[in-house]
């Protein structure tokens, strides 16, 4: 049996998300209907192509006899594929996904990604969970195209490692200290972690409709704005709508960023995200599209090259520093508090039909950084139409019923109104 190598040590954000695990598991997911006769041994071969073709999807952690930890590849070892193949198997997705939210990976051990397969003779849902450390969103939206690729029988080329963040940008520690230092905020609310014991999220999804969603986009367009900014907007003010907690409070939306366009940076699997924060104040009235502007505005330069070393610089300092778990788990609940994730996979470069297959619906991602009363709103728009998927550790009502009346409202006019009944 191949012994595993090392490939590279991990980058500060992967390293990041590596100790904020060990303190409560942020692994996620995604979710694909998919349309079409399959089986199971079709299913796992496009697996173990897929794998070979993602580097980072056959390896493990080890700090290899010292603190700093390394990604190491074994080959020998296939992505887990657990199959629940009965009638009306794919109605369990939901259950399926919170399930798998709620068993953490064992980072010394590859891979750090598992599916689970629901599977019906015309049909099937496949959920993909990954370790943060190795994947974001977007790069398993990426893996769910090459598996639909790879079952539709097309080929599918290996891809190279990429180096860490710090490697594409050129930072070195003097480079981090400066930089951290000047874009250093402290947050006025840090967060409190859930209970450790409370460890089965609950996923609520709503799907809007390709009216709704066409002209979200275009009204948008016409406000200058973004739909990600009117998505802001609308949970901002569901949340004053449903949490009496959260009344005539600050919201804090905190929005993964892709850094892929910015930095040049293709369709491989890995933890290529950063993060911006923008704080909704309440005013009276709340007019939604000067909030979904404001919002826009509030993230323009965290997905600039600037933004993205700024941020970056912090947490290459934090882990030169060697932090460990708690401290990790501090700096998240103080700096990076928030009231609502926002993370939106945006439009994905590749359609829906993959020969005799096609995408349905894709849903995610999935994911929680385990605040206390903080749900995470993931983001995805499949066929023209938008899905948007809730987790969640609170018993309170969803936010995606009243988000999804506040859009209606902010896009309907008297020509339009008859196309949302």
């Amino acid at each position: 049996m191949t012994a595993p190598r090392v490939l590279r040590p991990l980058g500060s954000f992967e390293e990041f998300f590596w100790l904020i695990d060990q303190n409560r598991p942020v692994h996620f997911a995604l979710a694909a209907k998919v349309r079409g006769a399959t089986t199971f041994g079709q299913w796992r071969n496009a697996f173990d192509l897929v794998q070979r073709r993602h580097p980072l999807l056959s390896v493990c952690i080890e700090t290899n006899g010292n603190s700093r930890p390394y990604f190491y590849q074994n080959i020998a070892a296939p992505i887990p594929l657990r199959v629940i193949e009965e009638k009306d198997a794919t109605l369990r997705w939901k259950l399926e996904m919170e399930l798998e939210l709620s068993i953490p990976f064992d980072f010394e051990n590859a891979p750090l990604a598992r599916a689970v397969l629901l599977h019906e003779a015309d049909q099937a849902i496949v959920i993909l969970v990954a370790h943060h450390s190795i994947a974001d969103g977007r790069s398993i939206a990426f893996v769910i195209r090459d598996l639909l690729q790879a079952l539709s029988g097309d080929d599918i080329d290996a891809l190279p490692l990429l180096p860490s963040h710090e490697e594409i940008l050129g930072l070195t520690r003097n480079d981090a200290v400066q930089l951290s230092q000047q874009s250093s905020a402290a947050a006025p609310r840090p967060a409190t972690y859930i209970a450790k014991e409370n460890s089965r999220p609950r996923i609520k999804g709503v799907r809007l409709s390709s009216a709704l969603t066409s002209m979200l986009r275009e009204r948008a367009r016409r406000e200058e704005t973004t739909v990600h900014g009117a998505l802001s907007a609308a949970l901002a003010l569901a949340a004053w709508q449903n949490n009496p907690h959260l009344k005539d409070a600050p919201i804090r939306i905190c929005s993964p960023i892709d850094t892929r366009k910015v930095l040049g940076l293709g369709e491989n699997c890995a933890a290529l995200v950063d993060s911006g924060i923008v704080t909704i104040e309440p005013r009276t009235p709340n007019d939604f599209w000067d909030i979904a502007r404001e919002s826009t505005m509030g993230l323009a330069r965290a997905q600039t090259h600037e933004g993205i070393i700024a941020s970056r610089s912090a947490f290459y300092q934090a882990t030169k520093n060697d932090i460990d778990v708690p401290t990790a788990a501090a700096i998240c609940a103080q700096g990076m508090a928030h009231e609502i994730m926002l993370t939106n996979l945006g439009n994905l470069p590749f359609g829906a039909k993959f020969g005799q297959l096609r995408l349905e619906t894709l849903w995610g991602p999935a994911v929680s950084a385990r605040f206390e009363g903080v749900p995470t709103i993931g983001v995805a728009t499949t066929n023209g139409a938008l899905c948007l998927l809730e987790t969640s550790f609170s018993a309170r009502n969803s936010l995606l019923q009243a988000a999804e009346r506040i859009l209606m409202s902010a896009c309907a006019t008297k020509e339009t109104v008859n196309a949302f009944e």
